[in-house]
């Protein structure tokens, strides 16, 4: 069945493009721990290009599929629905669907350890800053600025 090979393909596709991306979100960790400014705008960059090239396979999977469910004369489209019409290729596809979450998932995992971590780097940069050039006790009337109610906590 060609549509389904044509959805098979898009599949594997989008699961290839999902695992370089959570290669490259593990490396991440290094340009924040450097400070690498230039790097992380390449990667914010980057990771546009992945959030388009993404968007782009899922919306061509998506035709694939409805594609198999018009020669299937499917009313609807769901792994159960193929199940029921052709199971091997329902199971291959669902097994190929369930490692694409997969990575999914562990990307979302890496972008919120990532976030935290840049977060953590950013009130560093900030306490330094307000180590080495504290702000002006007072202002040119004399009179002592409010004092910001930042805390900071071990916990990420």
């Amino acid at each position: 069945m060609e549509s389904f090979e044509r959805a098979f393909s898009l599949a594997r596709e989008l699961k290839a493009a999902l695992d370089a991306e959570v290669t490259r979100a593990q490396g991440e960790r290094v340009l924040i721990r450097n400070f690498d400014v230039q790097g992380l705008f390449k990667r914010a960059a980057m990771r546009g290009d992945f959030n388009s090239d993404l968007l782009r396979l899922q919306g061509a999977l998506g035709k694939a599929l409805e594609v198999v469910g018009e020669e299937l004369e499917l009313p609807e489209v769901s792994l159960e629905s193929l199940g029921r019409a052709v199971p091997t290729e329902a199971r291959r596809l669902s097994a190929l669907l369930a490692e694409v979450r997969a990575l999914a998932c562990a990307l979302g995992e890496l972008d919120d350890l990532n976030r935290r971590l840049a977060l953590r780097a950013s009130a560093c940069v900030r306490g330094y800053l307000n180590t080495v050039a504290p702000p002006a006790t007072y202002d040119r009337r004399g009179a002592a600025p409010a004092m910001p109610t930042t805390t900071f906590s071990g916990r990420a």
